[in-house]
């Protein structure tokens, strides 16, 4: 059976607009992926949703003075727009508050995992409010990680990606009003991981991760895998499906991961193959590749894996592919703050693809990284504007005048060795940074834009730019660029191969194969070369 790929990226709160710190992580790693994929003729999906249920939605909800899915809805179009913006749109993008299909599959999930002893009940310390009379969770708890001290609210920490519940925040204080919580006996449901411990192990042993997650995934089993809480007493989420439990909602943080198949499935139902989601979930030869931000490595490398495990019917992922903060100016981008720069706005200033670009040459892998505005003008004027579409209108310029704009017919031997030999190797240079395997958007960058600086260095170097040989080697390194930086920039991408007279498809341009030229001699070209990136002040 054919390898197909499912890729699937953390789901956004929606609680507020998608900054450049979102757009530089999941939403990106999983378009490049999807769009490499499909370059190379293979199948592969990418789904993703919003976390509509989300116990930061009320939060908002409440600062603006909104109800709670007013907020989602607002939001997950804000996201949508943003992600249109700057071309990283999935295939489907769902949305559960407008699709029954995302709360049916939580609930039938869950009841199957509580007949087959999955999810227990427990009694457990919980962080009550006295002034609020409530109970608090995650959003509306403040204070310090109990393992590493650093701020983190009171689930997961941001740092170190380790859970905080049921044990507690140290210091903790109620977002709301400030006061410090009790903890109060509070009945929950619970999934014991515990039991998962060998065949999760077995799965990290096969698994090629990104060693971070890989770490804190072995880590987790040698401390002793914890009991999980899976539900809240609150007023928002998806009510827990059993008739002796009103009142409590199911975590988002549990039900995330069938939120991933609810969307498979509608990608499914929208192209007329509703069995779809069942096929990629289920068949072995499925290739699953989850992006995450590092703070998400609890649910998708540990909690969601067992639930699969324990449903006994699903595929576990193939990879997680984690990220680190990605900062501003050197700080953490902050809402609050007003630290931050909003992707809707800067995509409507900036050209997408240099965006694009420099997020991924600056992409916080496997450590923190900053977006400074300095360095993003220079990969716009020094690297976009100065060398890729200087070279390249030089080339159209002088193919326009030596051979009224048609690609000369020359032996392939002819033209600079330099530039050859980078339209040949490029295709698989860049091939290795994009194989999931590897992945690395840095590593994609820097080897796109070497390639470009060798090819304008070496067509000024050149004694005569009139030789035909010299101007075909150009062309074709020109069009193979066109093909393989693609994923990183598929806007130029594809009008630099229309420019070039080829044919672009809905997924680009096919990738180049060893041997075989992009271009065909005597193929007529654009008379001059129309730039896309303009130098910013």
């Amino acid at each position: 059976m054919t390898q197909r790929f499912l890729i699937t990226c953390a789901p956004p709160n929606p609680n507020g607009d998608l900054h450049l710190g979102h757009l530089s992580g999941p939403f990106f790693g999983a378009d490049v992926l999807r769009r490499y994929l499909r370059a190379r003729g293979r199948q592969a999906v990418y789904v993703a949703y919003t976390d509509d249920h989300s116990i930061y939605v009320p939060r908002r909800a409440n600062e603006l003075g909104l109800t709670a899915r007013e907020t989602a809805a607002r939001y997950t179009r804000r996201i949508e727009q943003t992600l249109a913006l700057a071309d990283m749109l999935p295939d489907h993008y769902s949305h559960p508050h407008r699709d029954s299909r995302h709360d049916r599959f939580v609930r039938n999930h869950f009841l199957e995992l509580w007949k087959n002893g999955t999810i227990a009940e427990q009694e457990l310390p919980t962080p009550y409010c006295p002034s609020c009379q409530v109970f608090r969770y995650e959003a509306y708890l403040r204070g310090r990680c109990r393992f590493c001290g650093v701020p983190s609210d009171g689930t997961y920490c941001e740092d170190c990606g380790l859970p905080q519940d049921p044990g507690g925040l140290h210091d903790a204080r109620c977002v709301a009003c400030g006061t410090a919580p009790e903890y109060r006996p509070s009945r929950r449901l619970v999934v014991p991981l515990s039991a998962f411990a060998d065949r999760l192990t077995a799965v990290f042993v096969a698994s090629p991760w990104r060693q971070r997650v890989l770490d804190y995934v072995t880590g987790l089993v040698e401390q002793g895998l914890p009991d999980v809480p899976i539900s809240r007493e609150a007023d928002y989420g998806l009510p827990v499906p059993l008739a002796d439990w009103s009142g409590h909602v199911l975590d988002t943080w549990f039900s995330g991961i069938f939120g991933y198949l609810a969307a498979t499935a509608g990608y499914g139902a929208a192209i007329g193959e509703p069995g779809l989601w069942r096929e990629l979930w289920q068949e072995p030869e499925t290739v699953i590749v989850h992006f995450i931000g590092f703070d998400c490595s609890f649910s998708h490398a540990v909690l969601w894996p067992a639930l699969l495990l324990a449903l006994g019917e699903y595929q576990t992922p193939t990879h997680v592919i984690s990220n680190e903060f990605y900062n501003l100016e050197g700080e953490k981008f902050s809402t609050s703050r007003g630290h931050a720069i909003w992707g809707s706005e800067f995509l409507r200033e900036a050209a997408p693809d240099a965006v694009r670009l420099h997020l991924a040459r600056t992409n916080p892998e496997y450590e923190k990284s900053d977006f400074r505005s300095a360095e993003f003008d220079r990969t716009v004027n020094d690297v976009l504007v100065g060398t890729l579409e200087s070279w390249a209108a030089a080339v159209f310029d002088e193919l326009a005048a030596q051979a009224d704009s048609v690609i000369p017919a020359v032996e392939s031997t002819q033209g600079s060795p330099t530039v050859r030999a980078l339209a040949e190797d490029l295709p698989d240079r860049l091939a290795r940074e994009f194989e999931p395997d590897t992945f690395s958007l840095r590593g994609a960058a820097g080897t796109l834009v070497e390639a470009v600086g060798a090819a304008a260095g070496e067509w000024g170097a050149a004694p005569s730019h009139a030789e035909p040989g010299e101007l075909a080697a150009h062309l074709e390194l020109l069009a193979t660029l066109a093909a393989v930086a693609a994923p990183l920039m598929p806007g130029w991408s594809a009008h630099t191969a229309r420019q070039l007279g080829l044919r672009v498809g809905l997924d680009g341009l096919a990738w180049p194969r060893p041997g075989l030229p992009v271009l065909v001699p005597g193929q007529r070209v654009a008379p001059r070369f129309q730039r896309l990136f303009q130098a910013r002040q």
